[in-house]
């Protein structure tokens, strides 16, 4: 029997975004969701958007400007960011990236 606790990486296809960037379910279970987000150049906008879940990113590689509360706050690898629940946020990319982004509940939306 697979021990539940222990998650290993899910084979998911990469799934293109409307902005150019790639998503790509890394694990799931219970309320929460792990994804990954590529973006391949600059000049990317992930426009504003809110979602009813909490939201923790982590950026891996790259730069953003996130802009969320009225601010802008740019973050480089290694970066954290706390979204809550029906905030409205967006980013800005300023190089190639990748993103981690944690979110309870799970979305739904990225397994349909």
């Amino acid at each position: 029997m697979r021990n539940p606790v222990i998650l290993e990486r899910v084979a998911a296809p990469a799934i293109p975004t409307p902005e150019g960037a790639e998503r790509r379910v890394l694990a799931h279970g219970g309320g929460m969701m792990l994804v990954e987000f590529t973006f391949p150049k600059s000049g990317i906008e992930a426009p504003m958007h809110s979602h009813p879940h909490e939201q923790l990113g982590y950026v891996k590689s790259g730069a953003i400007d996130l802009h969320m509360n009225g601010e802008t706050t740019r973050l480089t690898e290694g970066g954290s960011y706390y979204v809550p629940p029906d905030m409205p946020h967006g980013v800005t990319i300023l190089e190639p990236t990748v993103l981690v982004d944690a979110f309870t509940p799970r979305r739904e939306d990225f397994l349909a």
